[in-house]
């Protein structure tokens, strides 16, 4: 009769033997309470305090408490007890521990052969260091698990240093690269200057030969002109003067005379 309330819930037997040392989310929510407060619920010991988490699939994530939590007995979790207050009072727990050692024994599932008294002895010895040089071995053991934390630390920093400066790197090679393109700009704008420069250049010495080439032809249409000119002048004069008798010229002064007193007395 003693141990069927707490048989009857084995499914709750082995909860605080997994969580006795970290604070989880309830496994069921009240209608009540908002959703949003589910995934705010924090994830292990202090994890609400050191920001929470979460774990794969959106579930939160257990972590594990600095310190552990209360024991009795040495080395059995204080929840294992508090578990069967509500079922069976204080007394419960022992009882049923009691109970359980003696079913087992009695039974020869646990047999009592000579390892079990290498383990009470063992026990003895362990439980004796512990009373007597526990708190310095823990404190030596702390300083070497700080040791190491620190260790671990400084190489985190280092890795993350190196890779902080690998990221400046790589923006300063963009940076630099994005200035190779500008240059690239520019350098291409140059040439462009000097093609059309030199486009100019070859350009004006093209008009320049040509405007040579058509200053030389009308030169030479001009003197050609003036030199047939002068040839028609000179011969024209010589037809004319050949052709003038002393008769025609004697006449010719004649009539000027008489033009002239003609002129002279109408005046």
């Amino acid at each position: 009769m003693l141990l069927r309330p707490i048989l009857g819930r084995t499914r709750f037997l082995f909860s605080p033997m997994l969580y006795n040392h970290s604070k989880t989310c309830p496994a069921k929510k009240s209608p009540s309470e908002p959703q949003q407060e589910v995934k705010r619920c924090p994830s292990g010991g202090g994890a609400e305090k050191r920001g929470g988490g979460s774990g794969p699939l959106g579930q939160p994530a257990l972590r594990r408490n600095m310190y552990s939590g209360r024991v009795r007995l040495g080395f059995l979790p204080d929840g294992w007890f508090t578990f069967f207050y509500k079922q069976t009072g204080v007394t419960g727990p022992y009882l049923f521990f009691f109970n359980l050692t003696n079913y087992m024994v009695s039974k020869e599932i646990y047999v009592m052969e000579h390892e079990y008294y290498l383990g009470l002895s063992a026990f003895v010895v362990i439980l004796y260091v512990t009373k007597n040089f526990g708190k310095g071995i823990g404190a030596s053991l702390d300083k070497q698990v700080d040791a190491y934390a620190a260790d671990l630390e400084k190489g985190r920093k280092m890795e993350m240093d190196y890779f902080n400066n690998a990221i400046k790197m790589a923006k300063d090679a963009q940076r630099r690269a994005e200035g190779q393109k500008l240059l690239m700009d520019a350098k291409k704008e140059n040439v462009a200057m000097q093609l059309e420069a030199i486009y100019r250049e070859r350009a004006m010495v093209v008009y320049r030969s040509v405007r040579g080439r058509m200053d030389y032809h009308i030169k030479r249409y001009q003197a050609e002109a003036r030199i047939h000119q002068k040839w028609m002048l000179g011969w024209i004069l010589r037809e004319v003067h050949k052709s003038i008798t002393p008769e025609f010229r004697e006449r010719a002064l004649q009539s000027a005379i008489r033009d002239l007193a003609a002129a002279a007395s109408r005046a």
